[in-house]
């Protein structure tokens, strides 16, 4: 029976409200933070066709207006973060809202620090001056589950020199509103489905796995990953069940509060490297690593994978306890399976040439120093070569 550690760190901060249906009342809870507001999205966000207009009336009906800041096409650049900072000082706003996706959420984090620091976007992602002041708050409204991102005290900058995405986390970058409904997320493929909801499971896993983790981070976690098991086959199925759909925001959400307190691990590394270095996106990455990574910690975590296997809903009742690991791995397949999603790189048009480079990537990122022991290159390429 795991036993708590002598200490635990737990600091979450942000309000969380999920609903269906409740644009209309969205600027109910947007007023509460702020009164004059910059909702940034990317042009690729705004082409989904998730319903925009119907949030925009809702802030305006109850706030002093908002500016719809869209220049972004798609991967914000650090030119794209300091004119959007730039232009968020001028309007004088006092509420940002990252909405959208990955990107679009990304990019108004750092906006918000940006905006009222002001620093350039390579002084902050780069670490190269501090932060003196708190950032304008801000507000994620999320169109898709994004794997915890959209909750969690982080964010992921392309630095266009490298064409490296950096990692920048501070305690000030906690949202201080997500708001979720699932009725935005309509516009998502089958495919969006799956690579979202397997990719939630991959960021619990990582977060249960961290050595930060604990029973406090653990819960929501194995709840994660509960939640995207039993609903992500029902929300494919039927495009009109919000329930399900709903579930899996959720999912996202309970892993995003788990790697708040505890880490991300090797999943993420090598996604961020991937997505980095190939046409892979980082949901994509996340589905095809997470059997291969935990394959590679099954003998080392196997008390964590007994608790996975859980949450997998597989029996393990009079079995070893190495053998309630391996069913967590198989549970995790049979999920693939069933969704009919690609387990290798190479079936993404990965090339084997490149896996050095994604394992050199994958291990400059912090996330690496959460591990249970430590990870040297040469096995980062024996993972990425299993994954091929």
């Amino acid at each position: 029976m795991p036993v708590l550690p002598d200490w635990v760190n737990y600091y979450f901060p942000s309000k969380i409200h999920i609903e269906v249906d409740c644009v209309p009342k969205m600027g109910q809870y947007v007023k509460n933070v702020g009164n004059r507001v910059l909702l940034i999205t990317t042009q690729k966000d705004l082409s989904a066709g998730t319903d925009l207009l119907s949030v925009k009336r809702s802030i305006e009906k109850n706030t002093n207006g908002i500016i719809i800041y869209d220049d972004i096409e798609n991967v914000p650049s650090f030119k794209d973060l300091d004119t959007a900072a730039h232009f968020a000082r001028q309007a004088q706003v006092n509420c940002i809202i990252g909405y959208g996706s990955y990107e679009s959420v990304n990019a108004a984090k750092a906006v918000s620090v940006l905006a009222s620091n002001e620093l350039f976007a390579d002084e902050l992602i780069l670490g190269l001056k501090p932060i003196r002041k708190k950032p304008i708050p801000f507000i994620v409204i999320p169109t898709m589950p994004l794997m915890g991102v959209e909750c969690a005290p982080f964010c992921f900058i392309n630095d266009e020199r490298t064409d490296i995405r950096k990692y920048f986390a501070d305690i000030n970058l906690f949202p201080e509103l997500i708001i979720t409904d699932a009725r935005l997320g309509s516009h998502m493929s089958n495919s969006d489905i799956a690579k979202t909801g397997t990719s939630t499971i991959a960021t619990a896993v990582d977060s249960i796995l961290s050595k930060f983790s604990n029973e406090i981070s653990n819960s929501p976690a194995l709840r994660s990953i509960e939640l995207v098991a039993k609903n992500i086959i029902p929300a494919i199925r039927d495009p009109k069940n919000m329930n399900a759909r709903n579930a899996l925001y959720a999912a996202s959400l309970l892993s995003g509060i788990s790697q708040s307190s505890s880490s991300l691990g090797i999943s993420f590394a090598l996604s961020l490297a991937a997505a980095s270095l190939t046409k892979l996106d980082v949901f994509q990455a996340m589905s095809i690593f997470l059997p291969h990574v935990m394959e590679y910690h099954l003998t080392s975590s196997a008390n964590k994978y007994v608790m996975i296997a859980r949450a997998l809903d597989e029996d393990i009742n009079d079995i070893s306890i190495i053998e309630a690991a391996i069913k967590a791995v198989e549970g995790v397949r049979r999920v693939y399976i069933e969704l009919k999603i690609p387990q290798k790189l190479s079936e993404y048009e990965v090339k084997k040439i490149e896996l050095p480079n994604i394992a050199h990537t994958a291990s400059q990122y912090p996330f690496l120093d959460s591990l249970a022991r430590e990870l040297p290159k040469n096995e980062i390429e024996t993972i990425l070569v299993a994954a091929f």
